[in-house]
């Protein structure tokens, strides 16, 4: 299933919910975002990533 970019949550919070297309049209649609172990687009930081299933 395809999904929304990763981010951490400083970035999701600062960049992705004003600034990405897919986080903002997943977050309209009224999904819930979930969570796993990965790498951010945005900084590079490996930690607990947010995102969306397309």
């Amino acid at each position: 299933m395809a999904e929304t970019p990763l981010y951490c949550s400083e970035c999701y919070n600062t960049h992705a919910r004003a600034n990405d297309a897919q986080v903002k049209a997943a977050e309209s649609a009224g999904r819930m975002p979930m969570t796993r172990q990965g790498t951010c687009i945005k900084c590079g930081k490996a930690t607990i990533v947010v995102y969306y299933e397309a």
